[in-house]
């Protein structure tokens, strides 16, 4: 039997009040909390990062003064080393939020070489000195329940009868005679009240009310009893890949990987007897949806007959699959009467009926500076049929990718954004039934978990449903939306070493169950030491540590959330990267322990930096200028300086190590497996090599330039090998048993490997009451 511990959080992040007296501000139409560094307008709450709303405070406190960077630097990060462009990137967060004053003057002024000023006239909500203050703190209790399956029914005989009226699955009682068991854990659900400072006496409630004017998230009159949110494991000790929650809450559809084939499964939620559907293949089923009815299931997976995905329906009560739709490169939604589908088909949203026919294009995105999230992305039909929720992006005035909620009607393709906090990552929604929400999932962070939200519609105010360490995904809700079905995410990556010539040897040398180390890089130094990225810090950073994992210590800290793909010059001095410090990535170098950090690209528009690579002599760095619709090869020197284009098209990995070879994927629209590997001729950049057989995260090559090391080669995920240039068969390295390998680097004298990999695993987790 599996127990599951309960876990019980905050609600939210409170950040300590401001030790500088804290008070309340008001100005225009802004109420500005110092105390709990919150910020409202007209009685709703913005949703700004505490750091953001600190560096206001600052400026709040001396309104018509010139405050210096330095100053303001101290103040907000108190000590910290920290690079001058979080200051601005929260000024930038500020004058987008604010605006101007009622004259057109900017509310944050800036100084030339001197620092920032506030215009706004700022008053106090009293003249009379509040000198009372509470503050809540809600405990959020998540109580998990294990519901253990017997073996999984291999003799097909499970039906599934009809589909009666639903009960609420929260006030189903489990039958005493049921072979599965289960164990709940009863947590204590508790709130503390602080109460600080002297009570002032006042004549009467009126009065009071008067004085305290609390925004929505502090409201004296929202303070009530918590709502618990209970989780219970539908899929326990399963490697399930994609789930879905059927209309009437009494059965679940997943993907489950055995021994590296996927099946698809029928769960009946009651009595926990499950029944294949289709039968194991090599290729996963993902983005699994029910009908409106609970009749047929659909998903999408990937065919070598035709490019990208091709959509799939199957009875719920087993039979063949049909294919009714291709070249998909997102979830589908099915219409609320069952007779329409809509999906993204590159930056086309597309609708059709449920067989295929039909198509037509509903709207389209420029694929430059505006985007549909795609791949993995649920979108929603709503409910009454007019409008299509879908998760999107737009470049803004200052080349910063922004994330968006979008409806767009049915009838004329028109869309609405409906408000959301500036999330660093938005994925998945789905509508409520009453249209007075939405469900999504989304991360604050580069390094925050993916959590699930509610967002108000139309209004835009957002509450957690989640609010643990956990990563989730694939948002199912029941047609009653009182049941919630996610995936959620077990990562666990770290740091393994192996000589080249003896993988046997390979040995892990970082360790945690919830790490995440080397995910966005690794690298090796002439002398032996590694250099890896890991969250452990609270942003993406890079971090290194000698060979055998002793004396691990950080070398980027609070310069944005992201910083990546390391790579070492052959001399061991400088370390190439990608940071997202600017507020989108570019390409930077620093010294080998840190210092002197200096920004080589300047992508602008709707252009990102990614994927750097050194040339033999660590006199270029050839890296990826990507956005939505393009991406395209370009170097630039290592000291800085114009960048050139190498080619049109294509991602590249690695640069053999007599530089004269490029080996690189790209997209081959005109075949039906359109994304190639291949080497390419850096002396004339001809292609001059076409792998078929697709093989993934190629970080490095053999000595002798005659083979790359490939670390996902077809359906194998777990192992390294070698795959000879002349297209001869590829040479398994190492034997891992299991696990995924996520990325890895071979030492400049090609004698040791380091490599991140884990047995990263998800289930279906079934949340009531929230």
């Amino acid at each position: 039997m599996s127990l599951s511990k309960s876990s019980i959080n905050s609600e939210q992040n409170f950040t300590p009040p401001n030790s500088n007296s804290p008070c309340i501000y008001e100005f225009d139409d802004f109420r500005l909390d110092s105390g709990h560094l919150m910020l409202y307008k007209n009685g709703t709450t913005i949703s700004l990062k505490p750091k953001v709303v600190e560096t206001l405070v600052a400026l709040v406190e001396r309104p018509g003064e010139v405050i210096s960077k330095d100053e303001l630097m101290d103040r907000v990060w108190q000590g910290s080393f920290v690079e001058e462009s979080n200051l601005s990137q929260n000024i930038y967060q500020l004058r987008k939020t604010l605006g101007t004053c009622a004259g057109g003057q900017p509310l944050i002024e800036t100084f030339w070489r001197r620092g920032y000023r506030f215009n706004g006239k700022v008053r106090q909500p009293s003249d009379v000195e509040l000198l009372f203050a509470t503050h809540t703190k809600t405990l959020v209790v998540t109580e998990e329940e294990t519901i253990e399956d017997s073996e999984p029914e291999r003799n097909g005989t499970f039906q599934i009868n009809g589909h009666p009226l639903v009960r609420e699955f929260a006030a189903r009682e489990l039958s005493s005679s049921r072979q599965t068991k289960s164990v709940r854990i009863k947590v204590f659900i508790g709130a503390a009240v602080l109460i600080s400072g002297a009570l002032l006496i006042f004549a009467g409630a009126p009065f009071l009310t008067s004085i305290v004017r609390p925004g929505p998230a502090d409201s004296l009159g929202s303070i009530g009893p918590a709502s618990v949110a209970k989780m219970t494991r539908m899929t326990p000790d399963l490697n399930t890949l994609s789930a879905a929650i059927s209309p009437d809450g009494k059965y679940l559809t997943y993907d489950l990987e055995e021994k590296g084939k996927h099946s698809l499964w029928i769960k009946d939620v009651l009595s926990g007897g499950t029944s294949r559907l289709t039968p194991p293949i090599d290729v996963a089923h993902y983005d699994v949806a029910f009908s409106p009815d609970g009749k047929y299931v659909f998903y999408n997976t990937a065919l070598k007959s035709h490019p990208n995905r091709t959509v799939f329906t199957v009875p719920t009560t087993g039979g063949e699959p049909q294919a009714i739709s291709y070249d998909v490169i997102s979830p589908l939604t099915i219409s609320p009467d069952g007779g329409q589908i809509a999906f993204v088909r590159h930056e086309q949203l597309v609708i059709a009926q449920t067989d295929g026919s039909g198509e037509r294009i509903l709207q389209t995105r420029a694929g430059t500076t505006s985007s549909y999230e795609s791949w993995g992305s649920n979108l929603s039909w709503s409910p009454d049929g007019t409008r299509i929720a879908i998760c999107g992006s737009r470049i803004d005035e200052s080349a910063r990718r922004l994330y968006e909620l979008i409806e767009v009607s049915v009838d004329d393709g028109t869309e609405r954004n409906i408000p959301i906090p500036d999330w660093n990552y938005l994925d998945d929604v789905q509508w409520l039934h009453d249209q007075t929400g939405l469900i999504v999932r989304a991360r604050e962070t580069e390094a925050s978990p993916w959590q699930i939200w509610r967002v108000s519609y139309p209004g835009g105010e957002i509450s957690r449903i989640t609010n643990d360490l956990n990563n989730y995904d694939n948002v199912s809700l029941s047609a009653d939306s009182r049941l919630l079905l996610v995936v959620k995410q077990f990562a666990s990556l770290n740091i393994w070493t192996m000589p080249v010539d003896a993988p046997s040897q390979a040995k892990q040398i970082t360790f945690g169950s919830d790490a995440n180390d080397g995910f966005y890089g690794i690298a090796l130094t002439p002398d032996g030491k590694i250099i890896y990225t890991s969250p452990r810090g609270g942003n993406v950073d890079l971090w290194m540590m000698n060979g055998d994992g002793t004396e691990q210590h950080q070398l980027t800290k609070n310069a944005g959330g992201l910083n990546s793909r390391p790579r070492v010059t052959p001399d061991g001095r400088t370390i190439v990267f990608v940071s997202s410090r600017t507020g989108i990535r570019q390409v930077w170098r620093m010294d080998a322990d840190g210092g002197n950090p200096s920004q080589l690209t300047r992508m602008t528009e709707d252009l990102e930096a990614e994927h750097p690579v050194l040339s033999p002599d660590g006199a270029w760095v050839y890296f990826n200028p990507f956005g939505k619709g393009s991406g395209f090869i370009a170097k630039i020197p290592i000291n800085g300086g114009e960048p050139m284009i190498v080619r049109n098209s294509g991602w590249p990995f690695s640069i053999s190590p007599n530089g004269k070879l490029m080996s690189l994927a790209f997209y081959d629209k005109t075949s039906s497996q359109p994304w190639k590997n291949g080497i390419m001729s850096l002396e004339n950049r001809k292609t001059l090599k076409v792998f078929e057989e697709g093989y993934h995260v190629n970080e490095g090559w053999t000595a002798d330039s005659r083979s790359l090391l490939v670390g996902i080669r077809d359906n194998d995920r777990s192992n390294l090998w070698l795959q000879p240039i002349d297209g001869s068969e590829p040479r398994q390295l190492t034997k891992f048993d299991g696990g995924i390998l996520r990325s890895f680097a071979i030492s400049p004298d090609f004698k040791q490997i380091a490599i991140a990999r884990g047995n990263p695993s998800s289930e279906a987790v079934l949340i009531t009451g929230f």
